[in-house]
């Protein structure tokens, strides 16, 4: 499979934004492996979303058709209510999003969305290396060095760790950057025999859809998977005093996941409708937990000096939820770079090809970091005539006399994201280097 311009591939990081780009990379030819600091693959956290511009790299791959659709059940929709009356704010149809972008969108757990992309690279040749965390990187050979000493060395090193990369700071040093704390969230789940054992949550696991919530300084996001689990997601804003001191003192400490109050998360829903009420008292402390929600300021490079090393996913430009756009960015991320190494024929043509990478990526991803942080603040705005407005546009967009209703119904409005082809992007990329390098040579000639 490998072939005679093929590169050795270090991918720091085995999370999505690791393995969906080992999968693009290994595609094209070269041989990868992948280090996991972790013992297991990652069962923690809420589920993910994968909109259509996520999907349509994943169909590239050959991978969306045989593994996810064939997995995972599709949600119908996505309900927003109003957080104290329950009255429907809005409603997207997800599969209508198909004739729009090609592709519907998928909510799927993280811990199934990881399994489905370690499978689908173990079966291409990938190599996954579990306990496997780095010590020391060198930019130049390059090559990293794990705890336990083994030096693991490779053509192009990419930098998928997350938010607190290890890679990120051995190439930036002093310009390193630290993550910007925006909100909390307690994450928790409810089996599927709980939910059904009360009248006020039994219809909240039918349908396959997902619900949402908007409220004052609060937003959550809720839906059954196919573990016949009920998942939510709670996010508090620091505006509150809802969220009890020590869960808020938790959360913002250097662990990013961890126990969270059950009792403090039953205050924080004390004056939500009451089907969120019930499910709040249906969650066992062992099933609450507290993740802090953080993005990373912008990056004075995305590449080391070498040119040999690069970040992706959350490594490059870490983002809060709200927007559902950060695991589909960071798949973006690997689309891009295994179609910019492509065009790579030589080690010394790969610093190119990286910076490629990133001046195609860069201000993309900065745009929807920007439209992730608004669309929060657009969630939670705090009762009066703000809010007040914005349920009425929804409203008005949900109107079936509205002309554009099957457009709004469908998620239109932000095209520039889920209409996405990364593919002709770095094509009329390097189109157009190809045609300016001609008329270059052209001129030189005259």
């Amino acid at each position: 499979m490998l072939s005679n311009s093929a590169f050795t591939i270090v991918v720091v990081g085995g999370g999505v934004a690791g393995l969906s780009a080992a999968i693009g990379l290994r595609l094209k030819g070269h041989k990868i492996i992948v280090l996991e600091k972790t013992t297991t693959l990652q069962t923690l956290g809420g589920s993910l979303l994968i909109p259509p511009n996520a999907a349509r790299v994943l169909h590239s791959y050959g991978i969306y058709d045989k593994k996810f659709r064939a997995s995972e059940a599709m949600p119908g929709a996505i309900t927003t209510f109003r957080y104290d009356d329950g009255r429907v704010l809005e409603e997207i149809d997800y599969r209508a999003m198909e004739g729009i972008f090609g592709f519907p969108a998928m909510s799927i757990p993280r811990a199934t969305y990881q399994k489905l992309l370690y499978d689908a690279a173990i079966d291409l040749g990938v190599q996954v290396h579990l306990s496997s965390r780095i010590k020391h990187l060198d930019e130049n050979t390059p090559s990293v060095t794990l705890t336990t000493g083994e030096v693991i060395t490779g053509d192009i090193i990419v930098g998928a760790d997350g938010i607190k990369s290890a890679v990120r700071s051995a190439i930036l040093g002093d310009d390193d950057v630290q993550p910007v704390p925006e909100s909390i969230a307690y994450q928790t789940s409810v089996s599927e025999a709980d939910m059904m054992s009360d009248p006020l949550t039994a219809p909240l696991m039918s349908g396959n859809t997902v619900q949402s919530w908007y409220g004052p300084s609060r937003q959550i996001i809720s839906g059954s998977d196919t573990s016949a689990t009920y998942r939510s997601t709670l996010i508090v804003y620091p505006t509150t005093t809802l969220a009890s001191a020590s869960d808020v003192v938790a959360a913002n400490s250097t662990s990013s996941y961890r126990l969270g109050s059950v009792t403090s998360l039953r205050q924080v829903v004390s004056d939500f409708e009451p089907r969120v009420r019930k499910m709040a008292e249906l969650v066992k402390p062992e099933d609450c937990f507290l993740w802090k929600i953080a993005h990373l300021p912008t990056l004075k490079s995305w590449v080391s000096e070498s040119g040999r090393v690069v970040l992706i996913g959350d490594a490059a430009h870490a983002m809060v939820p709200h927007f559902g756009a950060g695991a589909a960015t960071a798949v973006e991320d690997g689309g891009v770079l295994a179609a910019c190494i492509d065009h790579a024929h030589s080690l010394s043509s790969i610093p190119d090809a990286l910076k490629a990478y990133e001046k195609l990526r860069r201000p993309r991803s900065e745009r929807v970091q920007a439209a992730a942080l608004t669309t929060g603040q657009y969630k939670v705005m705090p009762d009066g005539p703000a809010q007040q407005d914005r349920d009425l546009r929804m409203a008005q967009r949900m109107d079936k006399s509205n002309p554009r209703y099957k457009f709004w119904k469908a998620a239109g409005g932000v095209e520039w994201f889920y209409g996405y082809k990364f593919e002709k992007e770095v094509n009329e990329f390097y189109d157009s280097a190809s045609k300016n390098e001609q008329q270059t040579r052209i001129g030189s000639k005259l």
